[in-house]
């Protein structure tokens, strides 16, 4: 794939699988452009047809075409479809199709792998101990603003006490 087409589709879908939502830098590699629609089903390599994506979830996706391949269930194109309407992610990791499109989806692309489950657990992870950590920090935040604010208090009624006490000599 020439240079010139790679970059636009691999910023469209931000350095991410489109099918499993993976960057590339926890992959290890770049990955690869995919005829979301096969060339060998009349796809074409326009930029609306081609998404980034790794290259087990390419191999999955294979050259199925809905129109030509049982089962015919449209396999969802991730730059155009809402996937938020197709898949629901689990609290384990697993994801879950909405909608026959959806459960196609995720049983074609296999994105329920183990090492997928257990990238979802850990992004989940990290992502709740980073607002644990981001909670943490405003609430220290605000602690640090208390205690100066007690400190100024106490200055005032340091200050106030020994005017009292020259006020009484």
């Amino acid at each position: 794939m020439a240079d010139e087409l790679r970059a636009p589709v691999r910023e469209r879908f931000n350095a991410r699988c489109a099918y499993r939502g993976v960057h590339e830098d926890a992959v290890g590699a770049t990955l690869t452009i995919d005829h979301h629609r096969p060339r060998t089903r009349g796809g074409t390599s326009d930029a609306e047809n081609l998404v980034y994506a790794c290259a087990r979830c390419n191999e999955h996706k294979g050259a199925y075409w809905h129109e030509q391949d049982f089962p015919h269930v449209r396999l969802l194109h991730p730059g155009r479809d809402d996937l938020t309407q197709h898949l629901r992610e689990s609290d384990d990791g697993r994801i879950a199709g909405l909608t026959r499109e959806g459960e196609f989806f995720v049983q074609r692309l296999r994105l329920n792998r183990p090492q997928l489950v257990a990238y979802r657990r850990m992004r989940r992870s990290d992502a709740e101990l980073n607002a644990e950590l981001a909670a943490t920090r405003r609430h220290i935040e605000a602690l640090e603003r208390t205690v100066l604010d007690l400190r100024t208090a106490l200055e005032s009624a340091a200050d106030e006490i020994e005017r009292r006490l020259k006020g009484r000599s």
